[in-house]
């Protein structure tokens, strides 16, 4: 009789287990975009957009950091490759856009795409003498904006700057000079 009773609570707590479990609620679901990406690009099923964490070329094995999660998965000779000559070639921390499929347990990376420097035009960069003198010469009528993400502001920042992160802009709007002719300048950590 006990053992008998010991099953079925046995049983039941297993069901409830898995029944209340943060897989079957989802609530353990890894994020398929790194927010940053949010900016340009929406969430897509069955594509990673992240920042490669590490690769390991003997193992055939990467991993992409996606902020509160990091996925691994696996590539083969099939997986394609844009943006880099070579898998080992693709920088740590470099953002990429990996497809992928799952077969069996794993998830296997059918393309990858790094991300290319943005391509600016020489005319709209600058130089930091270039932007002393700027500054010195436009005293008062120069909006500065520091575009980095806000942690780095409190590290460091041009004097007289204002943080208005480039991911939060449609929120910041309101930092903006109302005078529409005042020359405004924003910087950031570099082309991405």
């Amino acid at each position: 009789m006990l053992k008998h009773l010991l099953r079925r609570c046995f049983v039941v707590f297993i069901m409830v287990g898995f029944i209340y479990s943060p897989v079957a609620i989802g609530a353990s679901k890894k994020p398929i975009i790194l927010k940053p990406c949010t900016q340009c690009h929406e969430a897509e099923p069955g594509v990673l957009r992240g920042k490669l964490k590490s690769i390991s070329r003997k193992a055939k094995t990467m991993q992409i950091f996606m902020g509160s999660a990091t996925w691994q998965l696996t590539f083969d000779d099939a997986t394609k490759l844009d943006g880099a000559k070579a898998f080992n070639k693709i920088g740590k921390n470099k953002e990429v856009a990996v497809s992928f499929a799952k077969k069996g347990n794993s998830y296997v990376a059918t393309e990858v795409g790094v991300k290319q420097a943005a391509d600016i035009p020489m005319e709209w960069v600058i130089d930091a003498k270039g932007m002393a003198d700027l500054i010195s010469k436009n005293k008062g009528k120069l909006a500065l904006y520091d575009a980095r993400p806000g942690k780095f502001f409190p590290q460091g920042h041009i004097e007289g700057a204002v943080s208005n992160y480039d991911a939060k802009f449609d929120k910041n709007i309101a930092k903006l000079p109302k005078d529409k002719d005042q020359l405004v300048v924003f910087y950031c950590g570099g082309p991405t």
